[in-house]
This record gives structure tokens, C-alpha cells and sequence, in this order.
């Protein structure tokens, strides 16, 4: 047995993906495993793959026969793989300092915590031409000691206080697995983890979560960035499932109903993207019951005037000024673009 498994979904990553690969390679502590799952890449992803296989028993290549779609597929698909007594999830495109692993480790080690986060580093590669510096989550609010039951860590995720990525128990992959149901999936996954764990710490070693690949789907309009919807819907019912304070689950109530408008108003602004809308329109529908109003509403209560909270009721229980809200949404955004 591994102490760590490193889980690395690939598709189609050929741009990023070696620098990816070598900073994996690079990392101090030596006693891991990289499970390199392609997912039927249909550029050289497979060659840099297994080239770098080759040169470091590490890294284990692993085909899935058939594209599955999701980076949470992929990493299900590696689950039975896995020989690590932990694991940890990177993108195809994500870089990490040298002791990242061991920072991980060790603390893991000292705390026996569930789960260990790192700092994460908003990163680019034209980062040295900006005037200010990176944006870095570190610990909880600054503090890299503090530690978090499940449920508050739960709690600090939902505004992204803390980040999503740690070193999680490999039972977490075994037996829980993530979940598949769109292309953010692996954000309701890393919320229910959090629920499962007793105790959250932290740690020093730094995630740079690469901000500059324009091909991720966080970039671009399309079809999978839609699910972003759908996925904030389900991240509230488990909130609500999980029997957090209404002061956690309300303001993410209206997080939920800003998504849906922000993912109505992206359908707007792309004429491809219109035979879409009844995606939209049917989470929309999907919030139209007296819990969500309530928590809704709650959040409003906590965060926003009186004008602010009239538009968001509206739009909570009118279809018109759900929809009324969206273009206004898309017009503002298409005034910055031009003004960009």
C-alpha cells in the first residue's frame, strides 16, 4: 500500500497536461501513487500519459474504453485501482509546490483529521505581468491551525471560505465514490465528503488552481456549463438534508437563484445555446416549493435591502420576472464585455 493516491482525470489535456505531470513528479515526499485515467482523449493526451508512465512507476495508465463524460466518472471508474490509505483529486491542468503531498501527509499524520486542505493559489501563467497578487485561500479565514468539525467545514465551503480540494480517506472513493449526475458534480461531491468527516485541518502546502485554460469548462459558454444550475439546486437540499442553520442554508438559497439567472442570462447572450432554455426554466420550477421560498427569503433577510429583496422574491415565484431578471443580467454583461 501507497500512502497517497493521486487521481488524474484526463481528456483531451494535452496543452497543460505535462507540466501537470512533472510538478507530480517533482514532489517531495515519494511514497504516492498517480492514477492517470484517460477518458478516450482524442488528441496526444495518451502519448504524454504514457510516456511519462514509462520513465515513473508512479504513474499508472489507466484507458476507459469509452468516453464517460465527466471527470467524476473517471475518477469512479479508478476507484477499484486505488492503493493508497488517502487520495487526493487534481485537474489536468492544476500545478502544486514541491511539498504539497508531504505538507498533506504530515499533517494528516500529526492531526488525524479526516480531511487536509492545502492553500489554494488562484493561478495564471501571465501571473508576473499583473500588478497585484494572487488570490490564495489559506486555512480557515488566515488561519492554518484552526480545525473544523464536517459540518462547519460544510459551512465555510458553500462561499468557498475554504476550498474543495484536500486529502480525503481512500473509503471516501471506495465507498462513497462521487457523485455523477453533471459536469460540476464534483462540487455537491466534496460538500457531501465534508458531511461525512468528523474533523477538517489544514496545512501549508500550496494548490495552484490553474484560472488561464480557456478550453475548462468554467471559461466558456456551452451545454455542460449549464449544469452549474442544477448542481447549486442539489448543494441546497443537502444543506437542508444535513440540517444546517438557516443563517448557512438561506444565503445560499439566493446563491442558487443568482446561478440559474446568471446560467439564464448566458443562454441569452449565445444564440446557440436558446433550444436550452427549458433547462433552466425547469430548475427554476424545481424551487418553487414553500421550503425554498422560506430559505430564500431567510437569505434576503440576512443579505440585502428592501429593493434587493423585492427583485429576488419576484424572481423566486414569477416565471416573467425570473426571466425579465435574466436579460437584465445579460444586458449588464454584454455592456462590461463591450466596455472591456
Amino acid at each position: 500500500m501507497v500512502d497517497i493516491t493521486v487521481l488524474l482525470p484526463v481528456y483531451n489535456g494535452a496543452r497543460y497536461l505535462q507540466q501537470t505531470l512533472d510538478a507530480l513528479s517533482q514532489q517531495s515526499f515519494r511514497n504516492f501513487e498517480v492514477l492517470c485515467i484517460d477518458d478516450s482523449s482524442s488528441d496526444t493526451s495518451a502519448d504524454i500519459l504514457q510516456a511519462h508512465v514509462a520513465k515513473d512507476a508512479r504513474f499508472k495508465y489507466l484507458h476507459t474504453g469509452t468516453n464517460l463524460g465527466s471527470a467524476a466518472k473517471a475518477a469512479n471508474f479508478a476507484a477499484p485501482h486505488a492503493r493508497g490509505a488517502r487520495f487526493v483529486y487534481s485537474s489536468q491542468d492544476d500545478l502544486f509546490s514541491p511539498d504539497w503531498l508531504e505538507k498533506l501527509h504530515s499533517r494528516a499524520q500529526k492531526t488525524g483529521a479526516d480531511a487536509i486542505l492545502p492553500d489554494v493559489e488562484f493561478f495564471r501563467e501571465d501571473q508576473g505581468g499583473q500588478n497585484k497578487a494572487p488570490k490564495r485561500i489559506i486555512g480557515f479565514r488566515g488561519d492554518r491551525d484552526a480545525r473544523l468539525t464536517g459540518r462547519e467545514a460544510f459551512a465555510a465551503s458553500l462561499d468557498w471560505t475554504i476550498p474543495g480540494n484536500a486529502l480525503w480517506p481512500i473509503s471516501f472513493l471506495q465507498d462513497k465514490g462521487f457523485a455523477t449526475f453533471g459536469a460540476f458534480a464534483d462540487e455537491y461531491t466534496v460538500r457531501r465528503f465534508f458531511l461525512a468527516c468528523n474533523d477538517v485541518a489544514f496545512c501549508d502546502g500550496v494548490f495552484f488552481y490553474r484560472q488561464d485554460n480557456t478550453a475548462a469548462i468554467t471559461k466558456k459558454p456551452s451545454s455542460a456549463r449549464l449544469d452549474e444550475a442544477d448542481n447549486a439546486l442539489r448543494v441546497w437540499r443537502l444543506a437542508i438534508e444535513a440540517g444546517v442553520e438557516a443563517s448557512v442554508h438561506g444565503p445560499y438559497a439566493v446563491r442558487t437563484l443568482r446561478t440559474a439567472i446568471r446560467m439564464q442570462a448566458m443562454i441569452i447572450t449565445n444564440p446557440s445555446m436558446h433550444a436550452e432554455s427549458a433547462r433552466i426554466l425547469a430548475v427554476w420550477q424545481e424551487m418553487q416549493t414553500t421550503a425554498f421560498r422560506a430559505s430564500c427569503m431567510e437569505g434576503l433577510r440576512l443579505n440585502g435591502g428592501a429593493v434587493r429583496r423585492a427583485v429576488y422574491a419576484r424572481a423566486q415565484a414569477s416565471e416573467r420576472s425570473f426571466l425579465l431578471l435574466a436579460h437584465l443580467s445579460a444586458w449588464v454583461a454584454q455592456r462590461k464585455k463591450s466596455k472591456a
